[in-house]
């Protein structure tokens, strides 16, 4: 559970910080969607409403997708 808290942090940081990039002139893509942000390659993948499996959260907040969850991978 203290795992998945961090990594909820870390993902709220990150996604912050690509925000504020985004809003910057010459910056980030704008925001829209999908998103122009980086994604660690770490596989935690994760379900979302759209039926599609991401490897971890990060790449589904920058596919814009939502209602997801963990998909209990290792």
């Amino acid at each position: 559970m203290m795992k998945l808290g961090l990594f909820a942090l870390a993902l709220s940081a990150l996604a912050y910080s690509s925000t504020a990039v985004a809003k910057r002139p010459g910056g980030g893509g704008g925001g829209g969607c999908p998103r122009d942000i980086q994604c660690p390659d770490v596989y935690d993948p994760v379900t979302c409403s759209d039926g599609v499996e991401y490897p971890n959260a990060c790449y589904a907040y920058r596919a814009c997708a939502t209602g997801c969850s963990g998909s209990g991978g290792t």
